[in-house]
């Protein structure tokens, strides 16, 4: 999609393009421009916020790259004063850290690490990812980041010398001090940015183009013809046809194509004889036919081979880019809180429930607590367990004596959201197994929309809080509340979920 580039100059001192709105016109233009022209009215969904939490991650592995750079000096202030203070300490040829600039065009960057090359005679610049490798997918291009930054570095002070992007070796382990030097890796990738440059500066100028336009009609965007997975924060805003679940949901590539072509968005709509495959065919069906599809023999047949008691068991974790526990490596989940319910087969409910004062010693106090309540024999029962089974086989490596204690209990999990995977199908699930897709079908009275805290990105948000010390007195209290609220609210659903399936085997019985 083009626009015009006969852009006016007087726009170009009001609106800028920064790094991460070029981001966000590479995912959807017309997504950016609603965003940038109609701020009031944009409501930030999952990819603004995945963005949010990349930038709140940089700025911590920023602080341990510039210690790699001795002789750097970090600017600081309004947008004004950065770019004032940039150069004038180019001119003195200093390695800087957050190194501001705007192009006349409108174009704006701030610079990780700028550094002078004394033997090139060039100004390197270096990009700092929280990620453990160079990614080029839809959501995260990392040589067009720095291919961006590059351009205003260019435009700004001339011609630019390397390119390189630092990011975290994903094998790196924490014993001790972090050791920068073993923690990150620098790769120069001057020659992927020259190779992708004339196709960047095309899309910029596409860009700045766009932001020249005020009145944009809201009938359609390119995520249009993009699976469900794809689709820019403002979908709902350009495609008002397109139901919530729809075709999107259930085909990709020349599938989808072919149908939206044909006018077909409802998956009701689907053609009979339009080629699907098994799994795909059976969510069009699900749908067409409007009433849930139940084996209940099946369902019965499983839930008669698990062992009282039931341990219904779910952890909520914590991670980021820089370990911060020894043993830990960039991003690995610390498991700080676990709420398990206790069903015996009497039918009484027994509930416990550990949440990590602190980070010191939050993991030993979590595995000790399992091994106080967890006993032998009682299927454990959660929701995902490819997740828990990963946190228990870390849990094991960080802790020994613990160890077959922990893999123990994996042989003893089973997956509640199978059974939502394949036995028990309901049109409004919308194709999703999710616990927070599949409770307010089955049982609407248990809500999450009633807690301060609904999903584990909030909990993790707000256990940062407590462990940073953000938070004190009765201000901490509350947040703890909350959070032992959040995961009761987990275990206690898949408590009720499976007592929903075992009252529906036994209706007919």
């Amino acid at each position: 999609m083009s626009y015009v580039t006969d852009y006016v100059i007087g726009y170009r001192k009001t609106m800028h393009l920064t790094k991460t709105d070029f981001k966000e016109y590479l995912l959807c233009s017309h997504s950016f421009w609603f965003q940038k022209k109609r701020p009031e009215e944009y409501v930030p969904g999952e990819f603004s916020l995945f963005l949010k939490k990349l930038i709140e991650d940089g700025y911590e592995v920023e602080r341990y790259v510039r210690t790699m750079f001795p002789d750097g000096v970090l600017l600081e202030g309004d947008r004004a004063t950065l770019i004032s203070k940039t150069k004038e300490l180019v001119q003195e040829e200093q390695t800087l850290f957050q190194a501001t600039f705007q192009t006349e065009e409108g174009l704006f960057a701030q610079i990780d690490v700028l550094r002078f090359n004394n033997e090139t005679k060039k100004w390197d610049i270096y990009e700092v990812k929280a990620s453990s490798e160079i990614k080029t997918d839809i959501k995260h291009n990392h040589i067009k980041d720095i291919g961006f930054q590059a351009l205003v570095v260019q435009k700004s002070l001339g011609a630019v010398g390397e390119s390189s992007i630092i990011y975290i070796n994903k094998e790196y382990r924490r014993q001790g001090a972090i050791d920068t030097e073993k923690l990150f890796i620098i790769e120069n990738v001057s020659e992927r940015v020259a190779k992708q440059n004339k196709d960047l500066l095309g899309e910029v100028e596409q860009a700045l183009a766009l932001l020249a336009i005020d009145d944009l009609p809201l009938e359609s965007c390119e995520c249009f013809y993009k699976s469900a997975g794809q689709h820019c924060d403002s979908f709902a805003v350009f495609n008002r046809a397109v139901p919530d679940y729809s075709v999107h949901h259930v085909v990709t590539g020349k599938k989808l194509h072919q149908l939206l072509l044909t006018g077909v968005v409802h998956i009701e709509d689907i053609p009979g004889d339009f080629p699907l495959t098994d799994i795909q065919r059976a969510k069009v069906d699900l749908q067409k036919n409007g009433e849930p599809l139940i084996e209940q023999l099946a369902i019965r047949d499983t839930l008669s081979r698990l062992t009282f008691p039931l341990y219904f068991l779910d952890y909520e974790t914590y991670g980021t880019p820089i370990p911060i526990l020894d043993g830990y490596k960039t991003n690995q989940q610390i498991v700080f809180q676990v709420s398990l319910h206790v069903l015996r087969e009497s039918g009484d409910l027994e509930h416990y429930e550990y949440l990590a004062p602190a980070l010191d010693g939050a993991t030993l106090g979590l595995v000790t607590f399992l091994r106080e309540h967890v006993d032998a024999p009682g299927s454990i029962i959660v929701w995902y367990e490819s997740f828990e089974k990963a946190r228990n086989r870390e849990l094991g490596e960080l802790h020994p004596p613990y160890r077959e204690f922990l893999l123990t209990l994996n042989e003893r999990i089973f997956d509640l959201m199978k059974f939502f995977k394949k036995e028990y199908l309901h049109p409004e699930f919308q194709g999703s197994a999710s616990i927070k897709n599949v409770l307010p079908v089955l049982l609407p009275e248990l809500t999450y929309k009633t807690l301060d805290i609904q999903n584990g990105t909030m909990a993790l948000s707000e256990w940062e809080k407590i462990i940073k010390g953000q938070v004190r007195g009765a201000e901490a209290e509350t947040v703890k509340h909350n959070l032992l609220q959040y995961c009761c609210r987990d275990t206690y659903a898949m408590v009720e979920i499976y007592r929903f399936l075992k009252k529906l085997t036994h209706r007919d019985s």
